[in-house]
């Protein structure tokens, strides 16, 4: 009997216990197709280009484990030339096992032009992030555990975001932060949990080998003052309709990519991470799913051909 119970309860405890580390060890989510979502990290990307963007991704992460992280983020963003920035929204929901955070922002970026070639964004974000916890751990004997938080219990509180962004004809930078000021999340004493600030810094840089095909490196970076994590990616355009690109994690996943233009202004991408970490045993990788959808409205300085190509989204 006690030999059925533990084969029964050894998949919920270990559901169980990657809940328990999330609560108190999460951070922001990771994403592979961070060099077209910018604006999931940085207000100030919102408005740096001449198109209006709707954005939607999804990611599996380590399929395979139970309870392992899922993110959702539904973005989208325009230049408003009566503001003289860009404005947006962000909406990002993050689940690992019975635990959840959804966030939600709008943000606005003021750009001004540098020089003749450049644009400088300076982006803020203001609004909520709810920190919930959608199940309930039962004890082999049918009581709820006292040190957890209630069935569907959930705590919202406040979150600021600052973001700069510098975009060139051939290259961009980015430096942003989240959770400006970390609030304190407490489940009635049950459980607390400490935001954490992150910050991120992003580049790219553009290459045309001929007139149909360019290389485009890009580097992401985000730490939240304990551990640091870089991807390092290189991706291969044909005529900004087609593509294909490998990232590396270090230590932690070796990423392909791939993209394509389905119809004008409508963007289909797809990324599998190969798991290298330890996890590689347990994990199958994971899968992350990119749509977008870009059209080109009326913006500052229009003459100027040089924003009419969308390739640094």
């Amino acid at each position: 009997m006690f030999h059925h119970h533990n084969v029964f309860l050894r998949p919920v405890l270990v559901f169980f216990s990657f809940s328990f580390l999330w609560m108190y060890s999460q951070q922001d989510p990771q994403i592979t197709h961070n060099m077209f979502n910018k604006y999931m990290y940085n207000p100030a990307v919102a408005g740096a280009y001449p198109q209006f963007h709707a954005t939607l991704l999804h990611r599996n992460q380590w399929v395979g484990i139970d309870g392992a992280p899922t993110t959702s983020n539904l973005n989208a963003y325009a230049y408003v030339g009566q503001v003289q920035g860009g404005v947006g929204i962000n909406v990002i929901n993050d689940r690992a096992g019975m635990a959840s955070i959804r966030t939600v922002t709008a943000s606005y970026a003021y750009q001004l032009m540098v020089g003749q070639n450049s644009r400088l964004g300076m982006g803020l974000s203001f609004g909520f992030m709810q920190y919930g916890y959608d199940g309930t751990w039962v004890t082999p004997d049918n009581t709820s555990d006292q040190y957890l938080p209630d069935a569907n219990a959930s705590k919202s509180v406040p979150d600021l975001g600052l973001g700069f962004y510098l975009t060139n004809p051939n290259y961009y930078i980015g430096l942003s932060a989240t959770h400006i000021v970390p609030m304190e999340v407490d489940f009635d004493g049950v459980a607390i949990y400490n935001q954490a600030r992150h910050y991120y810094f992003l580049a790219g840089y553009d290459y045309d080998i001929t007139e149909d095909f360019s290389l485009r490196l890009n580097m992401f970076t985000k730490t939240d003052g304990v551990s640091l994590q870089t991807d390092y990616n290189i991706n291969t355009f044909y005529r900004d309709d087609y593509w294909a690109g490998i990232s590396y994690r270090y230590e932690d996943a070796l990423c392909f990519l791939l993209g394509i233009e389905i119809a004008e202004g409508f963007t289909f991408a797809y990324a599998f991470d190969m798991v290298t970490s330890k996890l590689s045993t347990q994990a199958n990788g994971s899968h992350e799913v990119f749509l977008r959808y870009a059209f080109d409205i009326e913006f500052m300085n229009s003459n100027n051909t040089r924003y009419s190509n969308i390739r640094y989204l």
